[in-house]
């Protein structure tokens, strides 16, 4: 699974992260491993599980026969019928996802994405660059920060946002 990437005691906390339906941010530094992390995690879920990922391209490798694959779309040159990872966050959870997977939390869906998680999406995961896990909290707080809801959230209230939603934090480095 981790094909010795990590120590057999980590490898075993990994899978039970997966198994028990911890929502996880997978936090790192450009070509840190964190897709490869993730597609790692994901052979510890369930194969009856519904996976719903959420891509700009898609990296992802899940094994799973129920994955739906999303990707967003940049705009025309007309400026018209962009698709952001907001649009298909908030869409996903109308296809009776299990799990929602987003290969690069990098903007507003961050805060459509957590509220997902904490309406009984469980078992959620999204990578997030970052240089160490506590800045990983600070940067997720300011994605949310970029949707255009975050006007009505104090930043008490995001606080306590990401602190329900997000059970793990996974940093990785380069070594």
């Amino acid at each position: 699974m981790f094909a010795g990437s990590v120590d057999h005691a980590t490898a075993e906390v990994l899978k039970i992260i997966s198994r028990c339906r911890c929502n996880v941010i997978v936090s790192g530094g450009t070509g840190s491993g964190k897709t490869t992390l993730l597609n790692a995690l994901s052979t510890a879920i369930p194969f009856e599980e519904r996976l719903v990922t959420i891509e700009d391209a898609a990296e992802l490798q899940l094994q799973q026969p129920h994955v739906v694959r999303m990707e967003t779309r940049p705009a025309s040159l007309e400026g018209r019928n962009e698709i952001s990872q907001r649009d298909l966050v908030r869409n996903a959870l109308r296809m009776r996802p299990d799990r929602i997977i987003v290969g690069e939390v990098r903007g507003g869906e961050a805060m459509a994405l957590l509220k997902s998680w904490n309406t009984g999406h469980e078992g959620g995961a999204g990578t997030l660059h970052a240089n160490s896990g506590r800045l990983a909290l600070s940067r997720l707080q300011s994605l949310i920060a970029e949707a255009p809801e975050a006007s009505n959230y104090t930043p008490e209230k995001v606080s306590g946002l990401i602190g329900e939603a997000v059970n793990v934090v996974i940093f990785m480095s380069k070594d």
